[in-house]
């Protein structure tokens, strides 16, 4: 499926929405309300270390039974529960998809890149140049901020297709392998440097 495709634009209840990486769309069509899972990951930093992280989803279904419908991101966190370090950061939660999640070498600060499904995020960030927002650990608090430029080019080390269906377990090889399926979209498998996509919302 080419970009074009993958970001028609799609009226719900509505709203326009940015229609969701094809793996996503075809495990969303069955359930009805809210809907929250949760699953595991390793994740590697870029220092080389693995820990491994609990992650959830949450969604909510939008639009008419027998009508057009689509879902919304109501939120997702991680939390660290491998190795348990006293400077382990806080759960971060956001209704963003956090595509790095990774600790600063240099300031030491826990960051999250985080990215976005639906065109209506885009906007209440400003409609950025690039699809993404970034938080910060700041005297024990998760702060939002405008993406920092030297973070461009950083491959991601989440799982951005989430399937809200359930989600299995993932190690750091097969994440691996998520990333270089074609059907996954550049800007949901690291910080790009360019985002035509943009235009479409």
């Amino acid at each position: 499926m080419d970009q074009a495709s993958t970001y028609d634009l799609l009226a719900a209840g509505g709203r326009v929405w940015l229609s969701l990486p094809a793996a996503v769309l075809i495990t969303l069509v069955t359930a009805c309300g809210n809907s929250q899972i949760e699953w595991k990951e390793e994740v590697k930093l870029k220092s080389g270390e693995v820990v491994v992280v609990k992650r959830t989803a949450k969604s909510k279904r939008i639009g008419e039974i027998g009508g057009p419908g689509g879902w919304e991101n109501e939120g997702m966190t991680v939390q660290i529960i491998q190795p348990i370090k006293p400077d382990n950061p806080p759960s971060w939660n956001a209704k963003f998809v956090p595509l790095v999640f990774d600790r600063d070498p240099d300031t030491k600060e826990w960051f999250v890149v985080a990215t976005f499904y639906s065109c209506t995020s885009w906007y209440e960030l400003g409609r950025p140049r690039l699809p993404y927002t970034e938080f910060r650990l700041t005297n024990g608090q998760w702060r939002q901020q405008p993406l920092s430029p030297d973070l461009i080019g950083r491959e991601g080390n989440m799982v951005t297709n989430i399937r809200l269906t359930g989600e299995p377990d993932h190690t750091v090889a097969d994440k691996e392998g998520i990333n270089n399926d074609p059907v996954t979209l550049p800007e949901f498998k690291g910080v790009v440097n360019n985002w035509p996509s943009g235009a479409n919302c």
